[in-house]
């Protein structure tokens, strides 16, 4: 079976760079350019994986990793930013975050996060 995996992040070409890589590893991923749009995916279907980008138009990937752990305790969130910052980062352990990352993200760093948590 095919592993459902979620990409939220407002900037397309990372969206459609991270869906590429993904499907070319037999992922089925989904993805959101925002907070609503997330939440209306993540209502209508589990995920295996969901990666979000910390900053969001409104809202933030800590948002969307509270409303993930609410639907999904089981469910691995991984962050990714553009602005790193211990306080974020620090937040995001404590809700629950399996990794918060800097950006950009390498293919390889992309493969090996979801290589570890999808097949452990």
């Amino acid at each position: 079976m095919k592993k459902k995996i979620l990409i939220i992040d407002d900037e397309e070409t990372i969206r459609f760079t991270i869906r590429i890589i993904l499907s070319k590893e037999g992922c089925e991923v989904s993805t959101a350019n925002g907070y609503y749009e997330a939440l209306d995916i993540m209502a209508k279907r589990d995920f295996d994986l969901i990666f979000t980008d910390v900053m969001l138009e409104g809202k933030t990937g800590l948002d969307i990793l509270r409303e993930a752990k609410k639907q999904n305790s089981a469910c691995p969130v991984v962050l990714f930013t553009g602005y790193p910052n211990i306080e974020s980062e620090s937040e995001a352990f404590r809700l629950g975050a399996y990794d918060y990352i800097p950006k950009p993200v390498t293919k390889d760093k992309l493969l090996h996060i979801v290589n570890t948590i999808l097949h452990t």
